[in-house]
């Protein structure tokens, strides 16, 4: 076996309830972006909060998370692909998904986010705002089901290492060194 072909014993493959919206902790975040500046923020400020979802999959003791983006005019003309997911809700485009952008994050720093506790983690100016927020991430999650993002993950991530100098393999993450970097900095 070649150094970067990937065994898919390694993964923990989880479905259904357990693709759920999560947040991590700040200090592991930070210390993580300090490594590779591409990962995502989740804290936009007091009416801004942008969860990640997960777990698409697990290796050993570290679960990848990744985040919906908001659509802009471009997504619109763009294709489904293998680091890139539309979703919608009906024939209405409500996000989408940069798998390139995925990473892991050691479980102990996992913490989920409840839609019965979403003001633990941001502002809403009344409840029926604060329904549209949660109606939409229930939009949201459900696509992210439907479309079987976690497959399409653990696809990606075997690919990258098969195919290391394809166009798609060089914008992700690299999602190997990353691991290594969380345990480094727990």
């Amino acid at each position: 076996m070649r150094l970067n072909k990937i065994s898919y014993s390694a993964f923990l493959f989880l479905e259904g309830e357990s693709m759920k919206w999560c947040t991590i902790e700040k200090e592991f975040l930070d210390k993580l972006r300090n490594y590779e500046s591409r990962i995502p923020n989740t804290d936009y400020g007091q009416e801004k909060f942008k969860p990640f979802f997960g777990v698409l999959f697990e290796v050993g003791d570290l679960c990848y998370v990744s985040q919906v983006s908001h659509k802009k005019s471009r997504h619109y003309n763009m294709t489904d692909n293998k680091d890139f997911i539309k979703l919608y809700n009906g024939n209405r485009l409500l996000a989408v998904v940069n798998l390139n952008y995925m990473f892991p994050v050691h479980k102990s720093k996992l913490i989920n986010v409840e839609y019965k506790n979403i003001s633990d983690f941001r502002t809403f100016e009344n409840d029926i705002e604060k329904g549209k927020y949660i109606s939409l991430l229930k939009k949201e999650i459900r696509e992210i089901k439907n479309k079987n993002v976690s497959q399409k993950a653990q696809d990606l991530y075997k690919f990258k290492y098969d195919y290391p100098n394809h166009f798609v393999s060089l914008r992700c993450l690299d999602f190997k060194d990353l691991e290594k970097k969380c345990f480094e900095i727990l």
